[in-house]
Protein backbone atom coordinates (compact mmCIF):
# COMPACT_ATOMS: atom_id res chain seq x y z
CA UNK A 1 0.00 0.00 0.00
CA UNK A 2 2.60 2.56 1.09
CA UNK A 3 6.62 2.15 0.62
CA UNK A 4 8.37 5.08 2.04
CA UNK A 5 12.54 4.72 1.27
CA UNK A 6 15.26 7.08 3.12
CA UNK A 7 13.19 9.83 3.53
CA UNK A 8 15.28 12.76 5.15
CA UNK A 9 13.47 15.65 6.05
CA UNK A 10 15.61 18.52 7.34
CA UNK A 11 14.61 22.11 8.89
CA UNK A 12 16.78 24.82 7.72
CA UNK A 13 17.52 27.55 10.80
CA UNK A 14 19.99 29.81 11.98
CA UNK A 15 21.63 27.39 14.20
CA UNK A 16 22.13 24.75 11.37
CA UNK A 17 20.10 21.87 9.42
CA UNK A 18 17.36 20.43 12.02
CA UNK A 19 17.42 16.49 10.82
CA UNK A 20 14.21 16.08 11.66
CA UNK A 21 13.81 12.85 9.99
CA UNK A 22 17.15 11.40 8.60
CA UNK A 23 16.72 7.65 6.19
CA UNK A 24 13.64 7.17 7.27
CA UNK A 25 12.13 3.62 5.38
CA UNK A 26 9.17 1.76 5.94
CA UNK A 27 6.56 -0.54 4.19
CA UNK A 28 2.96 -0.09 4.89
CA UNK A 29 0.40 -3.25 3.35
CA UNK A 30 -3.24 -3.27 3.01
CA UNK A 31 -5.37 -3.88 6.33
CA UNK A 32 -2.04 -3.44 8.39
CA UNK A 33 -1.81 -1.40 11.43
CA UNK A 34 2.21 0.21 11.83
CA UNK A 35 3.00 1.28 14.95
CA UNK A 36 5.48 4.47 15.19
CA UNK A 37 6.70 4.37 18.83
CA UNK A 38 9.26 7.19 20.59
CA UNK A 39 10.09 10.14 22.50
CA UNK A 40 8.85 13.64 21.59
CA UNK A 41 10.72 15.02 19.20
CA UNK A 42 11.85 11.87 17.69
CA UNK A 43 10.53 12.55 14.42
CA UNK A 44 7.41 10.69 14.30
CA UNK A 45 4.65 13.36 13.23
CA UNK A 46 7.23 15.47 10.65
CA UNK A 47 7.39 12.18 9.04
CA UNK A 48 4.00 11.64 8.09
CA UNK A 49 3.46 15.18 8.00
CA UNK A 50 6.41 14.92 5.19
CA UNK A 51 4.09 12.62 3.28
CA UNK A 52 1.47 14.62 3.10
CA UNK A 53 2.73 17.83 2.04
CA UNK A 54 2.56 19.15 5.48
CA UNK A 55 6.18 20.55 6.25
CA UNK A 56 5.98 24.26 6.77
CA UNK A 57 8.40 25.35 3.67
CA UNK A 58 10.64 27.13 4.80
CA UNK A 59 12.44 26.39 7.14
CA UNK A 60 11.16 22.65 6.47
CA UNK A 61 12.38 20.50 3.09
CA UNK A 62 12.00 17.17 2.52
CA UNK A 63 16.14 17.01 1.31
CA UNK A 64 15.65 13.00 -0.15
CA UNK A 65 13.45 10.01 -0.49
CA UNK A 66 11.09 7.82 -1.99
CA UNK A 67 7.06 7.36 -0.40
CA UNK A 68 5.72 5.16 -3.38
CA UNK A 69 1.55 4.92 -3.30
CA UNK A 70 -0.11 3.20 -5.79
CA UNK A 71 2.86 3.30 -8.37
CA UNK A 72 3.44 7.69 -7.51
CA UNK A 73 5.59 9.12 -5.84
CA UNK A 74 3.94 10.96 -2.94
CA UNK A 75 7.12 13.50 -2.45
CA UNK A 76 7.16 14.33 -6.12
CA UNK A 77 3.23 15.20 -6.28
CA UNK A 78 2.62 18.88 -6.60
CA UNK A 79 0.59 21.01 -4.26
CA UNK A 80 -2.81 20.07 -6.94
CA UNK A 81 -2.55 16.29 -6.76
CA UNK A 82 -2.01 16.16 -3.41
CA UNK A 83 -5.16 17.73 -2.41
CA UNK A 84 -6.51 14.76 -4.25
CA UNK A 85 -4.26 12.74 -2.12
CA UNK A 86 -5.41 14.00 1.29
CA UNK A 87 -8.75 13.07 3.05
CA UNK A 88 -9.78 10.69 -0.26
CA UNK A 89 -6.97 8.30 -0.02
CA UNK A 90 -4.61 8.99 2.30
CA UNK A 91 -6.62 10.66 5.81
CA UNK A 92 -5.16 11.78 9.33
CA UNK A 93 -6.63 12.50 12.53
CA UNK A 94 -4.27 15.08 14.36
CA UNK A 95 -3.41 15.11 18.21
CA UNK A 96 -5.72 17.94 19.62
CA UNK A 97 -8.98 17.78 18.19
CA UNK A 98 -10.13 21.03 19.77
CA UNK A 99 -7.19 23.23 18.03
CA UNK A 100 -7.84 20.41 14.63
CA UNK A 101 -11.66 21.97 14.87
CA UNK A 102 -12.36 25.13 13.73
CA UNK A 103 -14.22 26.60 16.63
CA UNK A 104 -16.58 29.04 14.32
CA UNK A 105 -18.33 26.97 12.09
CA UNK A 106 -20.93 24.51 13.21
CA UNK A 107 -19.84 20.53 12.88
CA UNK A 108 -22.13 20.23 9.36
CA UNK A 109 -19.92 22.91 7.86
CA UNK A 110 -16.61 21.09 8.77
CA UNK A 111 -17.66 17.55 8.20
CA UNK A 112 -19.54 18.03 4.56
CA UNK A 113 -16.78 20.66 3.08
CA UNK A 114 -14.13 18.12 1.76
CA UNK A 115 -17.22 16.09 -0.18
CA UNK A 116 -18.97 19.20 -1.27
CA UNK A 117 -15.74 21.21 -2.26
CA UNK A 118 -14.30 17.74 -4.28
CA UNK A 119 -17.74 17.71 -6.37
CA UNK A 120 -18.80 14.10 -5.11
CA UNK A 121 -21.58 15.27 -3.56
CA UNK A 122 -24.56 17.95 -3.48
CA UNK A 123 -24.86 19.68 0.09
CA UNK A 124 -27.83 17.18 1.22
CA UNK A 125 -26.05 14.32 -0.46
CA UNK A 126 -22.78 15.51 1.99
CA UNK A 127 -25.09 15.99 4.81
CA UNK A 128 -26.21 12.83 5.02
CA UNK A 129 -23.16 10.68 4.83
CA UNK A 130 -21.84 13.47 7.60
CA UNK A 131 -24.54 12.20 9.65
CA UNK A 132 -24.23 8.41 8.57
CA UNK A 133 -20.30 8.51 9.97
CA UNK A 134 -21.59 10.25 13.42
CA UNK A 135 -23.11 7.77 13.83
CA UNK A 136 -20.75 5.07 12.69
CA UNK A 137 -18.58 6.48 16.19
CA UNK A 138 -21.02 6.20 18.16
CA UNK A 139 -21.58 10.03 18.72
CA UNK A 140 -25.57 10.09 19.81
CA UNK A 141 -28.18 11.77 18.11
CA UNK A 142 -26.54 12.56 15.24
CA UNK A 143 -29.00 14.57 13.46
CA UNK A 144 -29.09 16.66 16.15
CA UNK A 145 -25.65 17.04 17.50
CA UNK A 146 -24.45 18.18 13.96
CA UNK A 147 -25.76 20.92 14.01
CA UNK A 148 -23.41 22.21 17.25
CA UNK A 149 -20.21 23.99 17.53
CA UNK A 150 -17.11 22.40 18.65
CA UNK A 151 -17.41 23.94 22.12
CA UNK A 152 -20.60 22.00 22.87
CA UNK A 153 -18.44 18.67 22.48
CA UNK A 154 -16.43 16.85 25.34
CA UNK A 155 -13.07 15.97 24.24
CA UNK A 156 -13.75 12.46 23.49
CA UNK A 157 -16.63 13.43 21.51
CA UNK A 158 -14.08 16.13 19.57
CA UNK A 159 -11.89 13.30 18.71
CA UNK A 160 -14.65 11.33 17.17
CA UNK A 161 -15.69 13.93 14.74
CA UNK A 162 -12.35 14.01 13.86
CA UNK A 163 -12.28 10.17 13.55
CA UNK A 164 -15.16 10.95 11.26
CA UNK A 165 -14.39 13.76 9.64
CA UNK A 166 -11.14 11.39 8.58
CA UNK A 167 -13.87 8.46 7.17
CA UNK A 168 -16.14 10.34 5.41
CA UNK A 169 -14.23 9.76 1.94
CA UNK A 170 -13.62 5.90 3.11
CA UNK A 171 -9.62 6.41 2.56
CA UNK A 172 -6.95 3.68 2.04
CA UNK A 173 -4.90 5.05 4.70
CA UNK A 174 -5.32 6.55 7.93
CA UNK A 175 -3.04 8.29 9.97
CA UNK A 176 -3.20 8.80 14.03
CA UNK A 177 -1.03 10.72 15.48
CA UNK A 178 -1.32 10.13 19.02
CA UNK A 179 -4.89 9.54 19.02
CA UNK A 180 -6.05 9.37 22.13
CA UNK A 181 -3.64 12.03 23.74
CA UNK A 182 -5.65 14.52 27.01
CA UNK A 183 -8.21 11.77 27.22
CA UNK A 184 -8.91 9.76 30.23
CA UNK A 185 -8.10 5.89 30.26
CA UNK A 186 -12.23 5.09 30.12
CA UNK A 187 -12.12 7.68 26.47
CA UNK A 188 -9.31 6.25 25.30
CA UNK A 189 -10.71 2.73 25.57
CA UNK A 190 -13.55 3.62 23.63
CA UNK A 191 -11.69 5.39 20.73
CA UNK A 192 -8.95 2.68 20.18
CA UNK A 193 -12.15 -0.15 19.76
CA UNK A 194 -13.88 2.51 17.32
CA UNK A 195 -10.72 2.16 14.95
CA UNK A 196 -10.17 -1.39 15.24
CA UNK A 197 -13.77 -2.09 14.39
CA UNK A 198 -13.52 0.90 11.67
CA UNK A 199 -10.10 -0.36 10.64
CA UNK A 200 -11.88 -4.00 9.87
CA UNK A 201 -15.33 -2.70 8.62
CA UNK A 202 -13.36 -0.47 5.56
CA UNK A 203 -10.25 -3.10 5.51
CA UNK A 204 -8.18 0.26 5.81
CA UNK A 205 -4.39 0.45 6.91
CA UNK A 206 -3.19 2.40 9.93
CA UNK A 207 -0.14 4.54 10.77
CA UNK A 208 -0.55 4.79 14.45
CA UNK A 209 1.65 7.27 16.15
CA UNK A 210 2.20 7.51 19.79
CA UNK A 211 4.57 7.20 23.05
CA UNK A 212 2.43 5.27 24.68
CA UNK A 213 3.27 1.11 24.63
CA UNK A 214 -0.13 0.36 25.78
CA UNK A 215 -1.46 1.26 23.33
CA UNK A 216 1.08 0.28 20.64
CA UNK A 217 0.09 -3.40 22.29
CA UNK A 218 -3.21 -3.01 21.52
CA UNK A 219 -3.83 -2.13 18.02
CA UNK A 220 -0.53 -2.63 15.82
CA UNK A 221 0.97 -5.50 13.85
CA UNK A 222 3.98 -4.06 13.27
CA UNK A 223 5.96 -1.43 15.42
CA UNK A 224 8.68 0.75 14.45
CA UNK A 225 10.90 2.36 17.17
CA UNK A 226 12.32 6.02 16.36
CA UNK A 227 15.08 8.22 17.81
CA UNK A 228 16.09 11.56 17.03
CA UNK A 229 14.67 11.25 13.46
CA UNK A 230 16.36 7.95 13.12
CA UNK A 231 14.83 4.40 12.55
CA UNK A 232 16.71 2.16 15.33
CA UNK A 233 14.51 -0.83 15.49
CA UNK A 234 11.76 -2.55 13.17
CA UNK A 235 9.58 -5.96 14.17
CA UNK A 236 6.30 -7.65 14.84
CA UNK A 237 4.48 -6.13 18.48
CA UNK A 238 5.65 -9.85 19.76
CA UNK A 239 9.41 -9.12 18.29
CA UNK A 240 9.06 -5.78 20.15
CA UNK A 241 8.13 -6.09 23.38
CA UNK A 242 9.35 -9.77 24.34
CA UNK A 243 12.24 -10.01 21.98
CA UNK A 244 13.57 -6.46 22.00
CA UNK A 245 17.19 -5.91 20.50
CA UNK A 246 18.32 -2.44 20.46
CA UNK A 247 18.90 -0.92 24.05
CA UNK A 248 16.85 2.23 23.44
CA UNK A 249 13.58 0.08 22.90
CA UNK A 250 14.81 -1.74 25.80
CA UNK A 251 14.90 1.39 28.17
CA UNK A 252 11.62 2.20 26.82
CA UNK A 253 10.09 -0.87 27.76
CA UNK A 254 11.84 -1.27 30.98
CA UNK A 255 10.19 2.26 32.09
CA UNK A 256 6.78 1.41 31.79
CA UNK A 257 5.31 0.47 35.02
CA UNK A 258 4.26 -2.95 36.09
CA UNK A 259 1.66 -3.96 38.01
CA UNK A 260 3.34 -7.30 38.95
CA UNK A 261 6.53 -5.69 39.88
CA UNK A 262 7.66 -4.81 43.93
CA UNK A 263 10.05 -2.06 43.14
CA UNK A 264 9.89 1.33 43.98
CA UNK A 265 11.96 3.35 41.53
CA UNK A 266 10.67 3.05 37.83
CA UNK A 267 13.84 3.09 36.33
CA UNK A 268 14.29 5.28 33.61
CA UNK A 269 17.10 6.20 30.66
CA UNK A 270 19.67 8.59 32.02
CA UNK A 271 20.71 11.55 29.74
CA UNK A 272 18.87 13.60 27.18
CA UNK A 273 17.99 13.38 23.37
CA UNK A 274 20.13 15.41 21.13
CA UNK A 275 20.30 18.51 19.57
CA UNK A 276 19.73 17.26 16.08
CA UNK A 277 21.73 20.54 15.10
CA UNK A 278 25.02 19.25 16.15
CA UNK A 279 24.59 15.11 15.75
CA UNK A 280 28.07 13.59 16.31
CA UNK A 281 29.14 10.67 14.79
CA UNK A 282 28.17 7.48 15.02
CA UNK A 283 24.95 6.21 16.88
CA UNK A 284 22.65 8.98 17.99
CA UNK A 285 21.76 7.02 21.19
CA UNK A 286 25.32 5.96 22.11
CA UNK A 287 25.64 9.21 24.67
CA UNK A 288 22.64 7.80 26.58
CA UNK A 289 23.47 4.22 25.99
CA UNK A 290 25.14 1.78 28.88
CA UNK A 291 25.96 -0.81 25.95
CA UNK A 292 28.21 1.66 24.34
CA UNK A 293 31.40 0.59 22.86
CA UNK A 294 34.42 2.43 20.66
CA UNK A 295 32.60 1.91 17.70
CA UNK A 296 29.75 3.19 18.59
CA UNK A 297 30.57 6.87 18.75
CA UNK A 298 33.08 6.56 15.90
CA UNK A 299 30.97 4.50 12.73
CA UNK A 300 28.73 6.53 11.26
CA UNK A 301 27.14 3.63 9.22
CA UNK A 302 25.39 1.62 11.66
CA UNK A 303 23.32 -1.22 9.23
CA UNK A 304 20.05 -2.74 10.35
CA UNK A 305 20.64 -6.21 11.46
CA UNK A 306 18.96 -9.26 12.40
CA UNK A 307 16.51 -11.89 10.99
CA UNK A 308 14.08 -10.62 8.04
CA UNK A 309 11.30 -8.78 9.49
CA UNK A 310 13.10 -7.78 13.22
CA UNK A 311 16.23 -5.73 12.79
CA UNK A 312 17.71 -2.89 14.61
CA UNK A 313 20.38 -0.67 13.91
CA UNK A 314 23.24 -1.45 16.63
CA UNK A 315 26.45 -2.47 16.51
CA UNK A 316 25.44 -3.98 20.08
CA UNK A 317 22.93 -6.63 20.10
CA UNK A 318 21.47 -7.48 23.71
Amino acid sequence: MLKVENLKTYFHTREGAIKAVDGLSFNLKQGQTLGIVGESGSGKSVAVNSLLGLIPTPPGRIEAGTAMYRGEDLLQMNERKLREVRGKKIAMIFQDPMSSLNPYLRISRQLTEILVTRGEATEAQALERAIECMGYVGIPNPKERIRCYPHQFSGGMRQRVMIAMSLICEPDILIADEPTTALDVTIQAQILDLLVSLQKKLNMSVILITHDFGVIARMSDRVLVMYAGKKLEEGTVDDIFYRPRHPYTQGLLKSLPRIDDDYHDLPYIEGVPPDLARLGKGCVFAPRCEHRMTICTTDAKIPLRGKKGHQASCHWQG
